[in-house]
């Protein structure tokens, strides 16, 4: 009975008003035929305006003369190469012919075919309608091939290409470039460059940004082209669809710390390829996890229904995936999205950093956005930085992330920071050391704030290690082992981010817990010192800014964790202590930590050398000039004995105050001599200016007495001894003119060492 009613209407076109079921198994069979099967939409050019014109009747009159004509035009016009499946009537004057063709049909023939049709139906419709004073009737034709791989998706996609194309004009350059468009869209042509986003602290990738580019050489190479056609072609989403697979491609190349920008327009923002496993089974493929993945939100346009946009955006933060808000600044609604979304980057839009360095009022601008991101525990990422001032004038103002042509062009691979901003970042970092070196107390070693967790082998499932979290609520960390050594580190929060997410439990619970762990846990020796490590927790991404801190020993086995609570802690304490015992003046240490100091240096093996350093005459200048001019002299005695330090000292030298006119430096016997040497010739130019600025003519001269005590093992077994001895040379030191230097292995009995080792 089928095939008796497809023969028939082989020979008599079917017009219907809903026929999809029917269609589509027509459709079927010419394509299991081998056929190419196209459909050209049709529609009356501006039959509402003859509705306007010459009243509803007319214009219904027109139309039922179209749908009179329609069949036999058709076959006039297409049966001279194929023949019509069906005729549908999609809705008012548009219509659908399903047409069947051999494969050897090329496009050519399909643009002929319908300019063919066009005149046929323009001169059949304008001979039977009959209107006083009237222009033409014209009629609209596109058409698009439906492939047969989805037939009900194609009816629908085939009637939006080729509307496109009856809009534009079957002739028109403007239609040849949506067709190019559409075909690039058909074969997936877009490639995708990477922009390089850089912590510059110390000029380390972040990670990069997935930009898209069309062809080469082609209307679609830039990305502006690109989605200006998506926009006006109605295919946005199908487009970014295209972009993130592509970008995903490149995810083998991650490291585990680094990260994946992919850009997601809120008009698209629920795609099931992101939100139904698939890219967690790649990324499990690899060893990453979606916290190696960034979802931009773009700025460029509104969302307008901010209640359904937030579920879907919790579903990416459930599956563990990092949201960005892109743009933020160039319009729209910039601080709505980030109060909405709750992100962890904020990129700052390039019209925000463009001339920053001369524009105080995007300076002001740009120090809220740090302040404010400081305080809800997300991060700047400025974009466009173009030249070295912007740049410099962005990290003076607190930015850790950045972005731009200066720092890095987009490229195919993943691209990294340019060597001219490699050497200015470079430049900058040696410099923070410089200013930042200045000898402070030295923190105690992290073994005083050591604490125990459950670790287990890399080859654990992770329904074990949730078993471990639920089973002890008070841990929040398990570290992971390979033969002793920690490979990584699962965190509470972490873990059940991961599994809450919806297909969570069902990808993961029963794999190693190296797929999900953190392969990149932020480790540290003994023997650290606490104030080093908590600048290196402090400086890590949002995401595991509170991760524990894995300590080893010299043979990088694990010992134990310090948690950033008690890290944080101990440094108050510290703070604190150094606040109220360090020198007012000076601000240098006191005499409780410069005992500490002494008694820590002691039972180090290496040799050390304590300077006490006495100014002469001080007292002298003290009561003639005033404690002002007194006041001065000790402030620029501590700078010197600092510079000293900095320039020719061992990079962990202690300086401190004693009181008064009395110093203390302690440095290796490696670098004694050097620091030495240039206190002796700077001292003098050091006071010159005050000299001068108060015609100091009577002759007298301030001048420095150091002594030295050499340290090492054995040799002295507490601070008082020390300082005996100290206050023995110093003695000897001062009966000598000038600005000298004794040390006690210079004393008669004593045993004689080289300092300068």
């Amino acid at each position: 009975m089928l095939s008796t009613l497809m023969k028939r209407f082989r020979r008599i076109p079917y017009i219907s008003l809903d026929k999809r079921q029917w269609m589509k198994a027509m459709i079927r069979q010419e394509v299991e035929r081998e056929k190419k099967v196209v459909m050209f939409y049709i529609d009356i050019v501006k039959l509402t305006e003859v509705e306007h014109r010459y009243g509803d009747t007319s214009a219904k009159r027109v139309l039922h003369i179209f749908e009179s004509i329609l069949p036999a035009v058709a076959r006039q016009a297409f049966e001279i190469k194929g023949r019509i499946i069906a005729i549908q009537k999609l809705w008012g004057d548009d219509f659908a012919i399903y047409t069947s063709f051999s494969k050897m049909m090329s496009e050519e023939d399909c643009q002929m075919l319908s300019i063919h049709f066009q005149e046929l139906a323009e001169r059949q419709l304008n001979r039977q309608v009959s209107f006083v004073n009237r222009e033409e009737l014209r009629v609209h034709i596109g058409y698009a091939e439906i492939i047969g791989d989805d037939i009900v998706k194609e009816l629908y996609t085939s009637v939006k290409h080729a509307v496109h194309m009856a809009k534009y004009g079957i002739t028109s350059e403007k239609y040849s470039h949506i067709r190019q468009f559409h075909k690039l869209l058909e074969e997936e042509n877009v490639q995708m460059h990477f922009m390089p986003i850089i912590h510059l602290p110390n000029g380390e990738a972040l990670g990069w940004e997935a930009l898209a580019r069309g062809p080469v050489n082609s209307l679609f190479a830039t990305p502006a082209a690109l989605f200006n056609y998506a926009q006006e072609t109605d295919t946005v989403f199908r487009l970014e669809h295209i972009c993130r697979k592509r970008a995903l491609e490149h995810i083998r190349y991650l490291k585990p710390h680094e990260k994946l920008f992919i850009n997601l327009d809120p008009r698209a923002i629920d795609d099931p390829f992101l939100l139904r496993g698939k890219v967690q089974m790649l990324l499990a493929e690899y060893e990453l996890t979606p916290q190696n993945i960034v979802f931009e939100i773009t700025e460029r346009h509104a969302i307008t229904n901010y209640a359904a946009f937030r579920k879907i955006i919790e579903e990416y933060r459930k599956q563990g995936y990092m949201i960005a808000v892109d743009d933020a600044g160039a319009g729209y609604s910039s601080l709505e999205s980030i109060t909405e979304i709750y992100p962890d980057f904020i990129k700052l839009d390039m019209s925000l950093i463009r001339n920053i360095d001369i524009d105080p009022i995007k300076q002001a601008l740009l120090e809220t956005f740090v302040s404010f991101a400081d305080k809800v525990n997300c991060k700047i990422i400025a974009e466009g930085i173009e030249t070295e001032r912007e740049l410099e004038t962005l990290m003076d103002v607190g930015v850790i992330y950045g972005q731009g042509y200066y720092l890095g062009k987009p490229d195919k691979g993943m691209a990294q920071l340019c060597g001219k901003a490699m050497n200015f970042l470079r430049f900058t970092m040696e410099k923070r050391i410089e200013q930042e070196a200045a000898p402070i107390l030295p923190t105690p070693a992290m073994t005083e704030i050591l604490a125990k967790t459950i670790s287990v082998e890399k080859h654990v499932k992770v329904r074990r290690i949730h078993e471990i979290f639920e089973q002890n609520q008070r841990i929040e960390s398990v570290v992971v082992l390979e033969n002793g050594i920690p490979v990584g580190l699962v965190m509470r929060f972490s873990l059940y981010q991961i599994l809450g997410g919806q297909y969570g439990i069902a990808l993961y619970y029963e794999r190693p817990v190296s797929q999900i762990m953190n392969t990149n846990p932020l480790k540290a020796t003994k023997d650290d010192k606490l104030d080093e490590v908590a600048k290196r927790a402090m400086a890590r991404d949002a995401y595991h800014l509170y991760d524990v801190v894995i300590i080893i020993d010299e043979n990088g086995e694990y010992i134990g964790i310090v948690t950033v609570q008690k890290l944080l802690d101990k440094m108050a304490s510290i703070k604190l202590e150094m606040a109220s015992s360090a020198n007012p003046l000076t601000g240098l240490p006191g005499n409780v930590q410069i005992e500490r100091e002494l008694n820590q240096r002691l039972k180090r093996i290496d040799h050390q050398v304590v300077i006490y350093c006495d100014l002469d005459r001080f007292k002298w200048f003290n009561d003639r000039y005033g404690f002002e001019v007194g006041d001065q002299i000790i402030v620029r005695t501590a700078n010197l004995l600092r510079e000293a330090s900095k320039w020719y000292g061992s990079g962990s030298d202690f300086i401190g105050h004693i009181g008064g006119d009395d110093f203390i430096l302690i440095t290796t016997a490696q670098c004694a001599n050097d620091v030495v040497l240039f206190i002796m010739d700077a001292f003098t130019p050091y006071f010159s200016d005050i000299y001068e600025k108060r015609r100091m003519g009577d002759g007298q001269e301030l001048s420095m007495s150091m002594a030295g005590v050499v340290l090492y093992a054995g040799k002295y077994t507490s601070a008082e001894q020390v300082a005996e001895k100290a206050a023995y040379v110093k003695m000897v030191a001062k009966a000598k003119a000038g600005t000298v230097f004794i040390t006690d292995c210079e004393l008669p009995g004593e045993e004689q060492i080289r300092i300068e080792g």
